[in-house]
């Protein structure tokens, strides 16, 4: 399963679902509510799907995000107050719901969609039930399903896969990343095929020659064979004389540092992993460290939540939150390089999630204007261009059409050996 790219602070629980659930709930029929429901002259309605982070600590996920209920229900509100979208009032409407429990998952759609008429929907774990089976407008779904190209849109500020391999690699050679290098692609599961696809156009786009292709074909539980498979992949990239090795997909990003380290080998490329995702999950599990880790370059398309944190917009949302519900803690994220930063809970994220959200989706209701559908907002959310959100690094991010996810700035990701976890390499890049 492809794991779309997320929110950094909440990287870990989007890639631990991934590999917890196999498949999401998969959309069933034609749709059952109709596309354009939830708007009105006044008011617009509004879902959020939020997860009980209590029910995941019983099944080994112990995370805390903060009150996403409290977070969208006061930055809505203050919307609202302050000529809310395009004169419109959001209302908020909630479904708590257990991600590992798929039944969870699909009451919960059912509920937003069926019973309270959501026109849109921020952040559901499975956004497919509600793009294709209910045509909702979605934004920042978590772990993508199949859709149709007439399902409604999920307008996110994070590029999937795929898209933002393009832009990584580009990045990493304006760097001079590949001059003079031999590169190979390295993936560890059939499914990562259509991504290796897409990473050799890529690299034939930028004329990075490619040497070598390999795939550690062993079954993922079986850590032996594949360590062995992966040891020998290793010789072979390294007898070509390869120097850079692109690790492509969930487990190609994993796979590679850990039978590095279990075969204790000699052989040291630059290993460039395309899901930042997953190899912070790993990241997080090697306890102790992984020197291997050291040659590790890559990338996300959102800044550290600590950097997001500082933002002038996200500090109002903070102050907004903080107002209409005093008891909330709100932690202020720490600087990954800080040993204390894991052991404080990210219930920043919520906050910032919302705030971008609720912003993203209040600049694109003003420019679809008074005849609010899914089609006009589609339309609209295509045209937005160098759009200012709050938490983005500064920068400015555009969609296109067909492409309701954002272009803009990227951040370059190394790993400290010190703090033992993943590390802005640099300022955001441009």
């Amino acid at each position: 399963m492809g794991i779309k790219r997320a929110l950094p602070a909440a990287a870990a629980l989007v890639t631990v679902l991934g590999t917890m659930l196999v498949t999401g709930p998969a959309p069933a029929g034609a749709a059952s509510s109709p596309a354009d429901q939830g708007v009105t002259a006044t008011t617009i309605q509004a879902g959020n799907p939020y997860v009980n982070f209590t029910a995941l600590k019983a099944v080994g996920v112990d995370i805390n995000e903060g009150s996403f209920p409290d977070a969208y229900s006061a930055i809505a509100a203050y919307m609202n107050a302050h000529g809310g979208f395009d004169g419109r009032k959001l209302v908020m409407n909630y479904a708590e719901m257990n991600p590992a429990v798929a039944a969870d998952a699909t009451s919960s759609c059912t509920t937003l969609t069926e019973d309270d008429h959501d026109f849109v929907v921020f952040a559901p774990v499975f956004p497919a039930c509600y793009q294709t089976t209910h045509d909702t407008l979605v934004e920042g779904g978590s772990l993508p399903g199949a859709v149709t190209a007439s399902s409604a849109p999920d307008f996110s500020l994070a590029a999937p896969d795929a898209p933002f391999d393009a832009i990584m690699l580009a990045n990493f050679q304006k760097r001079g990343v590949f001059k003079g290098k031999k590169v190979a692609i390295f993936y560890g599961a059939d499914s990562d095929k259509p991504e290796v696809t897409a990473v050799q156009a890529d690299l034939k786009k930028l004329h990075i020659p490619l040497a070598l292709t390999a795939e550690d074909s062993a079954v993922a539980t079986d850590v032996v064979a594949s360590d062995q498979e992966t040891g020998s992949i290793a010789e072979r990239f390294q007898s070509a004389g390869v120097n850079v090795v692109i690790g492509v997909g969930g487990s190609g990003s994993t796979t590679w540092p850990r039978a590095q380290l279990d075969n204790q080998s000699t052989y040291k490329p630059l290993y460039i992993p395309t899901s930042e995702s997953s190899l912070l999950s790993y990241v997080e599990t090697a306890k102790g460290g992984n020197p291997y880790l050291e040659e590790v370059l890559t990338a996300t398309p959102t800044p550290f939540t600590y950097v997001q944190w500082k933002d002038p917009g996200i500090q109002k949302c903070v102050a907004i939150v903080k107002k209409a519900y005093p008891s909330d803690t709100i932690n202020a994220p720490l600087n990954p390089t800080n040993p204390a930063a894991a052991s404080v809970p990210a219930t920043a994220t919520s906050v910032i999630q919302a705030c971008q959200f609720l912003t993203l989706f209040q600049k694109i209701a003003d420019a679809a204007g008074k005849k609010l559908t899914v089609a006009s907002f589609t339309k609209a959310g295509y045209a937005l261009k160098n759009a200012s959100l709050p938490g983005t690094g500064g920068g400015l991010v555009s969609f296109a059409n067909n492409q309701p996810y954002a272009i803009g700035p990227i951040t370059v990701v190394t790993y400290s050996p010190t703090s033992k976890t993943l590390v802005p390499a640099s300022a955001t890049a441009k």
